[in-house]
């Protein structure tokens, strides 16, 4: 095994950049191109000796890197998203993997500004007054906007996981 691991570690060493800034190129985030590059040279450990015997591993890795990308597309088509590059705001935070694919979802079951209150009350901790204040509406307003945005989000919740 051990000789094996060594040339796992050649091949890793040899192609990872190129590996990575084809990703890149075709999804603008550092977090989610170095994710679609390790769960390439992932599959490619996997295959063990049939990848090494591979006459072209550089190929095998683009075309599998390629492959990883069409399926980050094909689980935003499914659920109705739009790709991640019609979000440039998104594409350019430094965040993970499924911090994208929450945004996005979240995006497309209650919007931007649905999206922004829930981030503000339960991700920045916001009071009720700060967010009335800085969306120019009282608090009561704001309360029931929560509430609406809050029950929009989990109806679409149930449609995802069922």
């Amino acid at each position: 095994m051990g000789e094996e691991t060594d040339e796992f570690a050649e091949v890793y060493k040899a192609y990872f950049d190129d590996i990575f800034k084809a990703v890149y190129h075709r999804i603008p985030n550092r977090q989610i191109a170095e994710d679609i590059t390790q769960d390439t040279f992932f599959a490619a450990f996997r295959r063990g000796e049939e990848f090494l015997r591979h006459p072209e591993p550089k190929l095998w890795l683009f075309r599998t890197a390629h492959n990883k990308i069409l399926e980050v597309y094909r689980k935003a088509k499914r659920w109705g998203m739009e790709p991640l590059e019609l979000h440039p705001e998104l594409a350019e935070q430094d965040c993970y993997y499924g911090e994208v694919e929450l945004n996005l979802a979240a995006l497309e079951a209650i919007g931007k500004n649905g999206w922004r209150v829930i981030k503000a009350y339960h991700v920045f901790g916001n009071t009720i007054s700060e967010i009335a204040e800085s969306e120019s509406v009282t608090e009561n307003n704001m309360r029931v906007r929560l509430f609406r945005v809050r029950k929009k989000l989990e109806d679409r919740m149930k449609c995802w996981i069922f």
